[in-house]
């Protein structure tokens, strides 16, 4: 009565693996994820250069530069949506295989017997994956000077997840590019979201776009300046405005404030500070930032509330410092 079922169970004694199709989204890109626990950076390569120009032995976070081989980049929304897969095509095997005996016990069942068994199968669902998505506006697409890998991501990233070169220019007003795009999505996402639920994401991606704005700037300073010198400078040195002053103005004769001037460098400061309270302080004000910020518009205890012009501003003036001394670099 069983033949079926057992065939199959068979079958799937001797199953080592089960194969997982994984679609590429709409506009022709696999989502892949970092395995660095300590990263696990979400991106996306374009699936033609996927097959084509990524190597299988080495692939490169384009955030923390982490390198694993190609087999090691499933995000773990698709891991967990591949082992629904799996489960999902081995119920159907079974169910498909219950399905066939009870049919073929109905055929063998005698009408007229005084007792007759007949197996019924339900249930069961076919198994379909979706590509896991990550459709964001403000996602960045780029395609690597070297290699010509194509790629994208929201935020920031540095390196070429086929070759790990890393363009510091390139990256920078890149990543400037991606911090304009968030800090405009407000009116996009009240047009899809409830209006309480768009003002968190906004303030969300505001903030972001400030810590984003001077990690872009640490990271292009800290890339010329070792090409120039010849050595690293000191950790996060990049980070604050003094320091970093002090070290272009030793190497290059200009300080941030001759390239700004003085009401601009006053501005850069207060955004400066405002960064350091959003990653140390969840943004909560403190004697040390009116301190060092001279901004009177908080007291203390107060959240920080940054407002999308604030970020327009500070994007312009990191654009214009990183684009002189990126010149002065060159000239030099």
């Amino acid at each position: 009565m069983f033949e079926h079922l057992q065939r199959q169970l068979r079958a799937l004694s001797e199953t080592t693996e089960i194969s997982v199709p994984l679609e590429a989204d709409a506009d022709g890109f696999l989502d892949k994820e970092c395995p660095s626990e300590t990263c696990l950076f979400q991106f996306k390569v374009a699936e033609e250069d996927w097959k084509n120009i990524v190597r299988d032995e080495e692939v490169f976070c384009p955030s923390c530069g982490h390198s694993a081989n190609a087999q090691s980049w499933f995000t773990r929304e698709q891991i967990e949506a591949a082992k629904e897969y799996a489960l999902g095509q081995i119920t159907n095997s079974i169910n498909s295989a219950m399905r066939a005996d009870a049919a073929e016990s109905k055929r063998r069942a005698k009408r007229n017997s005084f007792v007759s068994i007949t197996l019924e199968a339900t249930g069961g669902r076919d198994a379909v994956l979706l590509p896991v998505a990550a459709a964001n506006p403000m996602r960045l697409r780029t395609t690597c000077e070297e290699c010509e890998c194509r790629y994208s991501y929201v935020g920031a990233a540095y390196f070429c997840p086929s070759c790990g070169n890393n363009s510091a220019s390139h990256t920078f007003l890149q990543t400037l590019e991606t911090i304009r795009t968030a800090a405009g999505l407000r009116a996009q996402l009240r047009q899809t979201l409830a209006r309480d639920e768009a003002e968190v994401i906004a303030q969300t991606l505001l903030e972001k776009a400030m810590q984003d704005t001077v990690m872009s700037f640490q990271r292009v300073s800290e890339q010329f300046y070792e090409r120039r010198t010849g050595r690293a400078a000191k950790r996060n040195a990049f980070q604050r405005l003094d320091t970093g002053s002090e070290l272009w103005e030793a190497e290059l004769g200009a300080s941030y404030e001759s390239i700004l001037g003085i009401d601009a460098m006053n501005r850069l400061v207060i955004y400066y500070q405002q960064r350091h309270l959003l990653a140390h302080q969840q943004g909560i004000v403190d004697a040390d930032y009116l301190t060092r910020s001279q901004d009177t518009q908080y007291t203390i205890g107060q959240r920080l509330i940054i407002r999308e012009a604030a970020v327009l501003d500070f994007a312009g003036l990191i654009e214009k410092l990183g684009n002189e001394i990126m010149k002065r670099c060159a000239l030099a």
